[in-house]
């Protein structure tokens, strides 16, 4: 029975913050930690302010601490505030504020671990609040004994050494070592959900199978074990699959994302969603399903994903941003502001250089140019003075081949296909106030070079 009574993947040496309420399971968790010789630890208390017994029982805490010779920090929060505040459920926000105090106490006491009190019951109350909210594999299989919650702290672990035991056998525990916890009477309310699952739920479903509880572990420890096959098998998807990432974004192939499995998209795209935000617990099946499908289909170039997130199409690429993501565009040339050309080299930025060459046509040095980054203008026609600038309200020109007809600037980069987020910044070199020339697509058809022409003027924009 001591064996049933350990404490499982406890550290066995270092320091350890130990999450105490002053029930049982944290009660019993706290002295079975202190059958660790060679290990340090140090009682945490959070008080979330929801009861008026709270601060007695942040006190109490503190009295168990001391009596068993251990440091003690507490903290307390306007919880239903901040609850407010945030549009979070109460549930939620102690979650948050409470997690977010115990890793600023392991960071400033540099532990290896924060261990809290979860049991056996915890977990079947969690995987039956996932189910009944819709969640896939990663819901489903419920907590495990040790994880890192990101969105806290990267490097320190969470550990859950009891969570093989069952609620009720932490009672018999306290009992047999003399332990008074406290009971905490809003484990009765059923305005929570958590208790309403507790109390009226989970014994109904009992009447189906005295056993449920156990066989809903046996359930989730399969699924734990499905899930770490994944993850292998996502590895090596993510691996093929992303091709560049950013703090606020991560890119794509769309044709190799596409070919996977929509089971296989929807993982990845998961994943990059907690890559960006690992606050983000749940990101619920119908989001993940329209990206999947909009990966294999990316009509309309953008579509909103899930907590400040969007996924959005372009040279065949799938990205997943941040809507305040600064996204890289060294692949384009871009410009902010007008700038006057002056001398024969002008650098606009992110490696693209802008080169003017003038000559004779008959004496040019090179053979006229005929990729899109290059370009001979008729230098009578366009005089000597040149401006390089992002394109305006109202911009239109007339594209070499369409004499006396004008398009709108931004009418023409849909029709060339320039990425959306591109086209407030795209370079237009002008002469005076026309368009000369879009860099990488047309020259104007006023500024082409005739019969009659004599002198040119060479434009070439490259990436160095």
């Amino acid at each position: 029975m001591q064996k049933r009574y350990g404490a499982h993947d406890m550290p066995s040496e270092g320091i350890v913050i130990i999450g105490v309420s002053g029930g049982a399971d944290s009660l019993c968790l706290l002295h079975l930690a202190r059958q660790i010789p060679s290990l340090d630890m140090s009682v945490a208390h959070f008080n979330h302010q929801l009861r008026p017994e709270a601060n007695l029982e942040a006190e109490f805490v503190r009295g168990v601490a001391e009596e068993m010779g251990l440091p003690f920090v507490s903290e307390s929060a306007d919880v239903g505030g901040y609850a407010e505040e945030h549009k979070l459920s109460l549930e939620e926000a102690a979650r948050t504020l409470r997690y977010r105090f115990l890793f600023a106490q392991a960071r400033a006491q540099r532990a290896s671990a924060v261990a809290v009190g979860h049991t056996a019951d915890d977990q079947v109350e969690t995987i039956l609040m996932h189910f009944l909210r819709g969640a896939g594999l990663a819901g489903l299989k419920g907590m495990t004994e040790r994880t890192l919650l990101t969105e806290f702290d990267r490097e320190i672990p969470l550990v859950r050494p009891i969570l093989h035991l069952w609620r009720h056998e932490t009672e018999v525990y306290c009992r047999e070592h003399a332990l008074q916890p406290v009971l905490d009477p809003s484990n009765s309310d059923e305005t929570y959900f958590r208790n309403r699952l507790r109390h009226s739920l989970i014994p109904e479903l009992e009447k189906y199978n005295p056993r449920f509880k156990e066989a809903l572990l046996h359930t989730a420890s399969t699924l734990q074990s499905d899930h770490s096959a994944l993850q292998e098998v996502l590895d090596i998807a993510w691996k093929d699959a992303v091709t560049e990432r950013g703090s606020d974004w991560v890119v794509f192939d769309q044709p190799k994302l596409a070919q996977m499995s929509v089971g296989l998209r929807r993982n990845l795209i998961r994943r990059a969603g907690e890559t960006l935000r690992p606050d983000s617990r749940d990101f619920g099946y119908e989001a993940l399903d329209r990206a999947a499908t909009f990966v294999e289909s990316p009509t309309g170039n953008q579509i909103d994903f899930v907590n400040g997130m969007y996924l959005f199409a372009e040279s065949g690429k799938i990205q997943l941003a941040t809507y305040a993501a600064d996204l890289p565009s060294a692949e384009w040339p871009q410009v902010s502001r007008d700038v006057t050309v002056v001398g024969a080299r002008l650098e606009l930025g992110n490696g693209w250089v802008l080169t003017i060459e003038h000559a004779d046509l008959d004496s040019a040095s090179r053979p006229l140019a005929s990729d899109n980054w290059s370009a001979w203008l008729d230098a009578d026609l366009t005089g000597n003075s040149f401006i390089v600038r992002p394109c305006r309200a109202g911009d239109a020109f007339s594209p070499l081949g369409m004499n006396r007809q004008t398009v709108k600037i931004r009418e023409f980069f849909i029709n060339v296909k320039i990425p959306r987020r591109a086209r407030s910044r795209w370079p237009l070199v002008c002469a005076g106030e026309q368009i000369a020339w879009v860099p990488g697509f047309r020259l104007a058809h006023p500024f082409r070079i005739t019969e009659k022409t004599r002198r040119v003027i060479l434009f070439r924009l490259e990436k160095e």
